[in-house]
């Protein structure tokens, strides 16, 4: 009986150390769900993981009631949500020149000079839109498809064998994404993605895409990314130079509302 107290007095502290094991039966959400809210909450020491649908926790009381806490908020029904990307692009080209010309005689001399300066936009933008419950996952995608001839041409021991073959080639523009909410503000994951064929190549294709994860308001629109460059060329003679900047700039937005009955 002695042993049997000491041994008791020894483990105990250890016992305690490991906090109360708590089982907590899931409602309206799943362990996949809930687990990445809920684990910066947990304490050091803290043990937490889930099966099925309930939740397994290890920790101290006191932070037991704030882990139950927190998921009484978030285990609720799951909202409906319309996701809206936006693909923006602009570009600008400004082309000038000057080209003098005259004459001279005994008379005096005559210089005629002619100016050119003309400004081009162009602005191109695609919009998407998806249904996704709350922390489930969407795919959108649309995209455009081509015949592409092809020119090949094969040697061969019986001499030289060319062929001609068409081939079809696609671009794909849309996103997906997982979608999870704390009150008024949305967490995402994300990956858009925008193909288009480029003018003047036929064979090549330009495309951007970004992976992000983000946060912001619901209602709001939140820039995940983009890229822009300039550039500039010109030529330049005894009586006459050319110069021709262009710009262009790629922008990616996202926006959740939630849809209310």
């Amino acid at each position: 009986m002695t042993r049997f107290l000491m041994l008791l007095f020894f483990f105990a502290p250890a016992v305690l150390a490991q906090g109360t094991l708590e089982v907590i039966p899931l409602r309206h959400r799943t362990v996949e769900q809930v687990l990445p809210v809920l684990r910066p909450l947990l304490e050091p020491g803290g043990v937490m993981s889930g099966q099925s649908n309930q939740l397994i926790v290890r920790t101290s009381a006191r932070n037991l009631a704030d882990i139950r806490a927190a998921l009484n908020a978030i285990d609720t029904p799951a909202r409906r949500l319309t996701i809206s990307v936006r693909f923006d692009s602009l570009g600008e080209a400004t082309r000038g020149g000057v080209e003098a010309g005259g004459t001279v005689s005994s008379r005096g001399s005559r210089i005629e000079a002619r100016i050119e300066d003309t400004r081009t936009l162009r602005e191109d933008r695609v919009d998407q839109r998806v249904q996704v419950l709350e922390g489930g996952r969407a795919l959108i995608s649309t995209g455009e498809s081509r015949p592409l001839r092809q020119h090949q041409v094969v040697r061969t021991p019986g001499g030289t064998v060319i062929s001609d073959t068409t081939v079809v080639q696609e671009t794909a523009t849309g996103f997906e994404v997982v979608p999870r909410l704390s009150g008024s503000t949305v967490f995402l994951e994300i990956a858009p993605q925008r193909q288009s064929f480029a003018s003047g190549d036929p064979g090549a294709i330009q495309a951007e895409r970004a992976v992000s994860t983000v946060s912001g308001r619901l209602g709001q629109w939140i820039e995940l990314g983009g890229t822009g460059g300039t550039s500039a060329s010109g030529e330049r003679g005894i009586l006459s130079a050319r110069e021709l900047r262009t710009s262009e700039s790629r922008r990616i937005w996202v926006k959740v509302e939630e849809l209310r009955n």
